[in-house]
C-alpha cells in the first residue's frame, strides 16, 4: 500500500479519535474514495495534555475516548498497524509542574525515554507537533508576552535532544494556531525558534470568529434552519486570510524562511466555547476556499478535523453533532475526494 494525496494531490492526513484503530482510518479512506491500495499519508493522534505522572508521559499515553468504558491506551496501539502511513503525534510540554525554563534540561531523562520508546515502536520517522497551539490559552504550555525567549530555548533544546537519539528521523512541525492568540503585542511569529530547529510550519485553522461577524442572531438562525449566511461567512474568511498572523502572514513567513507550510488541523466549528457558539456551521464556502488556498500555496499536507461528530465524514445524526453539515460534506468531497 502507498500513501496518497487526495483529489487535489496534496498529501492528506486524518484524526478519528485517540487510538481509534486502523479500521477507522480505513473507513475514512474508503469514504474519501482513495484508489485501492492507496492510503492517507498521515494518521494523527495526541498524547494526553496533562499526564498523571512521568511514566504516562514516557509511555506516550493517549486520552481515553469520551464515551468509552475502556481506559485510554498509548502510542503502542499503532505499532505494526500503519502500513505506508506516517504517525503525526501531538506531544505535550511543560507538564507536571514544568515550565519552558525546566524544558531547557531538567526533564531530559523523560524526553529521552519518550523518544526512545517511539523509535523502538517503529515511529522514529514520526512527525512531532510538540506544544501545538502554544499561542492559545488552553494548554499548560501556553506562551505569554515576555516568555518568548524561554519558550524558544526550551523548545529548541527538546528538538536537539530528540534529534540526537539513535535511530531518530523525526520531523518537527512548529505549530501555532491561526491568529496572534496570547501574543497580541508581538505576534506568534515572535516565538519562531529558528530555521535549524523547524522542519515544517503547521497552522491550525478553524472557521471561528470572535469579532462579532458571526453574531448571536446569526447563530440562532443557523441552528434553527441550518441555512447558510454567505455574507458573514465570506467576511470571516477574509479575516482568516488578512488578520495579523492570518493565512497571508504565515505564507509570507514560511516563504521567507524557506520552510514548507502545512495544515495539520483545519475544520468547521461545531462546538460551544463556554456556552457561546462562534462557528459558521455548515459552511461550504470555507471548505472550498481552504481547498483553493492550499492548492495555490503548495501545502505540504492537510488534515480536516474528523474527530467523530466534528468533521464532515460522519452522518449528520452523529452523537456529538450539533449542526448538520450536508453542504460542507458535498463541498469537501468535490474538492478533496478521489472518486
Amino acid at each position: 500500500m502507498t500513501a496518497s494525496g487526495d483529489g487535489t494531490g496534496i498529501p492528506v492526513g486524518v484524526y478519528r479519535g485517540p487510538g481509534c484503530g486502523i479500521e477507522a482510518i480505513e473507513a475514512y479512506e474508503s469514504w474519501l474514495g482513495l484508489p485501492a491500495g492507496s492510503t492517507v499519508a498521515y494518521v494523527l493522534d495526541f498524547m494526553v495534555d496533562r499526564p498523571a505522572d512521568w511514566a504516562e508521559f514516557e509511555r506516550g499515553r493517549l486520552p481515553a475516548w469520551t464515551n468509552a468504558s475502556t481506559p485510554g491506551t498509548d502510542v503502542s496501539v499503532w505499532q505494526d498497524q500503519l502500513g505506508g502511513r506516517t504517525l503525526m503525534l501531538g506531544v505535550p510540554a511543560c507538564v507536571l509542574g514544568s515550565t519552558w525554563e525546566t524544558e531547557q534540561g531538567a526533564n531530559d531523562a523523560h524526553w529521552k525515554a519518550l523518544g526512545t520508546r517511539l523509535i523502538e515502536l517503529g515511529f522514529g520517522g514520526a512527525v512531532l507537533r510538540i506544544a501545538r497551539e502554544f499561542n492559545g490559552s488552553w494548554y499548560p504550555w501556553q506562551v505569554r508576552e515576555g516568555e518568548q525567549a524561554a519558550y524558544i530555548a526550551g523548545y529548541s533544546h527538546v528538538v536537539e535532544l530528540l534529534r540526537g537519539l539513535p535511530g531518530a528521523r523525526f520531523t518537527f512541525m512548529w505549530n501555532p494556531h491561526l491568529g496572534t492568540g496570547t501574543l497580541n503585542r508581538s505576534g506568534a511569529e515572535s516565538c519562531y525558534p529558528g530555521d535549524s530547529v523547524v522542519d515544517v510550519i503547521g497552522i491550525d485553522v478553524y472557521d471561528g470568529d470572535w469579532s462579532g461577524i458571526y453574531s448571536q442572531s446569526f447563530i440562532r438562525s443557523l441552528m434553527r434552519s441550518y441555512r447558510r449566511r454567505e455574507r458573514q461567512q465570506r467576511a470571516v474568511w477574509d479575516n482568516i486570510v488578512k488578520q495579523w498572523d492570518g493565512l497571508d502572514g504565515w505564507r509570507n513567513l514560511a516563504e521567507d524562511h524557506g520552510k514548507p507550510l502545512a495544515y495539520p488541523e483545519w475544520g468547521l466549528r461545531l462546538w460551544l466555547d463556554d456556552g457561546v457558539y462562534h462557528g459558521g456551521g455548515d459552511n461550504p464556502l470555507f471548505i472550498s476556499q481552504m481547498a483553493a488556498w492550499m492548492k495555490d500555496t503548495g501545502a505540504l499536507m492537510h488534515a480536516m478535523w474528523e474527530d467523530p461528530g466534528m468533521g464532515v465524514s460522519d452522518p449528520d445524526d452523529a452523537p456529538r453533532r450539533t449542526i448538520a453539515v450536508p453542504q460542507s460534506r458535498r463541498a469537501f468531497l468535490a474538492a478533496f475526494g478521489s472518486r
